[in-house]
C-alpha cells in the first residue's frame, strides 16, 4: 500500500483529522504525520502511524521558516512518500517545498480557508502569490466547499480539473457518536458557566477574532439585550492577537453581565447542548464545520453569506443566511429562532438530518481514497452514507 505523509503546522490542528489516519492506517496504508511539537496529538493512539515533529511558527519568521525547510526536506527524503497532502499555511508552504524539491509523486494541497479574501494591498497580493504557488507546485488540490472551488477558479489558483471538492464538502467530516447527549457532562457545563440562570442562550464556537465576525455578533447582542433580558451570549473560544476584535468588543465580553466566555476548549460537543440556537457571523470560511457540529447535536443555525460557510446550510431549509456585516438580518435571524420554536425545531432536525446523511467521517474519507488511488479518478464522489 501507499506511504502517505500528512503536514500540518500545530499539533493543535491535528484534531481537524480525528479519526482519518487511523481510518487509513488501518486499510493498510503507511501513515506518517509532521506536525510542530506544541501540544498532545492524543487522538493517534496507534503506534503505526508515525509522527514527525518540526517546529514550526505560524507567523512570517525568516530564519526559523528556513531551518523548518531544511528539517521537513529531511523528513521528505527520510520518509520517501508516495502521496503528501497538506494543509494549514505554514506547513502548506514548507512542506509543499518540501515535496516538490524531493519529487514526491502525488501532492495534494487540502486548502481549508483563504485568507486573503479579507485582507486588502500588499499584503492581500502577498498571501494570493503564495496560495498560486502552493497550488502550482501540487498536483491536485482539495477544497473543503465548492464555494471556495469557485473562488479558487476566480482568482487563478488553479484550474477547475485540479480542483476537488469531497462529497459535498467538509475537511475531515464528523464522528457522530462524539455529538450523542451526555446529560451529567451537560448539566455539569451548565452548572459552571450558566449557573441557575434560565435565559435564552445564543451559542457560538470558534476563534474570536475580527473575520469571525464577533464585533457585529457582541454589538447585535448587545442591542438585543436591551430588548430582552433574559439573553446570553455564551463564547467558546479564545481571543487572538493576529486578528483582534476592537478594545470596545473585547471589554464588551470581558465585562457584560450576560456575555460568558470560556476560553480555549479543545472538545466542545457537549457545549453545544447548552444553546439554543447557534450563530457564525464570519467573514470567511473554507468550510464551516462548526455549523455541521452545531447541527449534529440539534441545534438551529444561523451563518452569513459568504465563502465556505454558506455551503454547510441549505437556506430556510436547514438553517438561516444572513449578509455578513448586517446587524438588523442578524437580529432579526436570532430573534426568528428564540421566538419560534416550530421553526427551529424544523431547521436543527432538517439539519441534523443532512449532517447524518452527507458529512459523516467517512463519506470524506472514501472521497479523499478515490484521490489517493490516483488522479484519473477525481471525477467520482460520494455524496451519502450507504443506507
Amino acid at each position: 500500500m501507499s506511504k502517505i505523509l500528512i503536514g500540518v503546522t500545530s499539533s493543535i490542528s491535528t484534531k481537524l483529522l480525528r479519526g482519518q489516519l487511523e481510518y487509513f492506517s488501518k486499510r493498510g496504508y503507511d501513515m506518517h504525520l509532521i506536525c510542530s511539537p506544541d501540544g498532545n496529538i492524543d487522538f493517534v493512539p496507534s503506534s503505526n502511524i508515525k509522527v514527525h515533529k518540526v517546529r514550526m511558527k505560524r507567523e512570517i519568521s525568516p530564519f526559523s521558516d528556513l531551518l523548518s525547510l531544511f528539517q521537513i526536506i529531511w523528513v521528505y527524503l527520510k520518509v520517501r512518500p508516495d502521496i503528501t497532502n497538506v494543509s494549514t499555511p505554514k506547513a502548506s508552504l514548507l512542506c509543499m517545498v518540501a515535496a516538490y524539491l524531493t519529487r514526491t509523486p502525488m501532492r495534494i494541497y487540502s486548502i481549508i480557508g483563504l485568507r486573503f479574501e479579507t485582507c486588502t494591498g500588499k499584503k492581500r497580493k502577498l498571501l494570493l502569490t503564495i496560495e498560486k504557488l502552493i497550488c502550482k507546485w501540487s498536483t491536485a488540490c482539495i477544497a473543503v466547499s465548492p464555494s471556495l472551488k469557485e473562488v479558487l477558479i476566480q482568482e487563478g489558483l488553479a484550474p477547475k480539473e485540479k480542483i476537488k471538492v469531497l462529497g459535498s464538502g467538509s475537511y475531515n467530516g464528523l464522528d457522530l457518536s462524539e455529538f450523542e447527549l451526555d446529560e451529567p457532562e451537560v448539566a455539569r457545563l451548565r452548572k459552571q458557566y450558566l449557573g441557575e440562570s434560565d435565559n435564552q442562550v445564543i451559542g457560538y464556537v470558534g476563534r474570536l477574532t475580527k473575520d469571525k465576525g464577533i464585533d457585529d455578533l457582541v454589538e447585535a447582542f448587545t442591542e438585543l439585550a436591551r430588548e430582552k433580558s433574559n439573553l446570553t451570549l455564551l463564547l467558546v473560544g479564545d481571543f487572538e492577537d493576529g486578528d483582534a476584535v476592537t478594545t470596545i468588543t473585547k471589554k464588551r465580553i470581558l465585562e457584560g453581565q450576560n456575555i460568558v466566555t470560556t476560553g480555549f476548549v479543545p472538545k466542545t460537543a457537549s457545549y453545544y447542548r447548552l444553546m439554543d440556537m447557534f450563530i457564525l457571523p464570519t467573514y470567511r470560511e473554507g468550510f464551516g464545520n462548526v455549523l455541521l457540529e452545531a447541527a449534529a447535536a440539534d441545534i438551529p443555525v444561523v451563518t452569513t453569506n459568504v465563502t465556505g460557510a454558506k455551503d454547510a446550510i441549505i437556506p430556510n431549509e436547514t438553517g438561516l443566511l444572513i449578509e455578513a456585516g448586517n446587524i438588523t438580518e442578524m437580529k432579526d435571524a436570532i430573534r426568528t429562532l428564540l421566538e419560534n420554536k416550530e421553526e427551529a425545531t424544523r431547521l436543527s432536525e432538517k439539519g441534523q438530518e443532512r449532517v447524518r446523511r452527507e458529512f459523516q467521517s467517512e463519506v470524506i474519507w472514501r472521497n479523499l481514497e478515490i484521490v489517493y488511488n490516483r488522479t484519473e479518478a477525481m471525477e467520482q464522489n460520494v455524496y451519502e452514507i450507504e443506507k
